[in-house]
């Protein structure tokens, strides 16, 4: 494991289960997984939230994916941002440029509107920890209620993620892309 935490892992086999599902295709436990396996509560919590992210039934891949890959680009968690580019972009549909621009300033790329709604309310939620009447009123629109209780709590709980990934110092796993830099300054800076 990279990162602040030092100590192996617990050799323990039911942690060894528990991480098995959470694991690049290569066998390499995922990051975050990995460092959360020191505590089974903290292990279990980001379990539970993880299956609810990736199985939120009125979301397409596409769509979490988007949110996921802002919302890691905003905070700078470059680690978890590989890590879904490595792993999910392709299912979800995501070309080259698309997956560069969730790092580049919101202006930037031509996103269609529901897209563009998602990259607002991933910088809503980073910028204020909240949604601003009009992008709620935007997101009404353009989106199911269900779709909007999905979206946030992709966008929340990622915003977690990050922060845990910052937190602990965790790597980007070799074999992973690079998150881009915008030109104007850190991921951090976007908008």
């Amino acid at each position: 494991m990279t990162g602040r935490l030092t100590g192996a892992v617990p050799d323990d086999p039911e942690i060894r289960r528990l991480l098995d599902p959470y694991r690049l295709p290569d066998g390499r436990p995922l990051p975050l997984f990995e460092a959360l396996a020191h505590s089974r509560a903290a292990l279990d919590d980001l379990r539970r939230a993880t299956a609810a992210c990736l199985g939120a039934p009125a979301l397409d891949a596409r769509t979490r994916e988007i949110a996921v890959l802002r919302v890691c680009a905003r905070a700078g968690a470059e680690t978890e941002w590989a890590v879904h580019v490595r792993m999910f972009a392709a299912e979800a549909g995501l070309g080259e440029a698309e997956i560069q621009a969730t790092a580049a300033p919101r202006d930037a790329f031509p996103w269609p509107a529901r897209d563009a709604l998602v990259i607002r309310l991933a910088d809503e939620i980073h910028d204020d920890s909240t949604v601003s009447d009009a992008l709620w009123a935007a997101l009404s629109q353009a989106c199911t209620a269900q779709e909007i209780v999905e979206l946030l709590l992709v966008v929340t709980q990622y915003h977690k993620v990050a922060c845990l990934t910052n937190a602990l110092g965790l790597r980007r796993p070799a074999g992973t892309p690079r998150m881009p830099r915008p030109a104007h300054g850190a991921a951090r800076d976007i908008d």
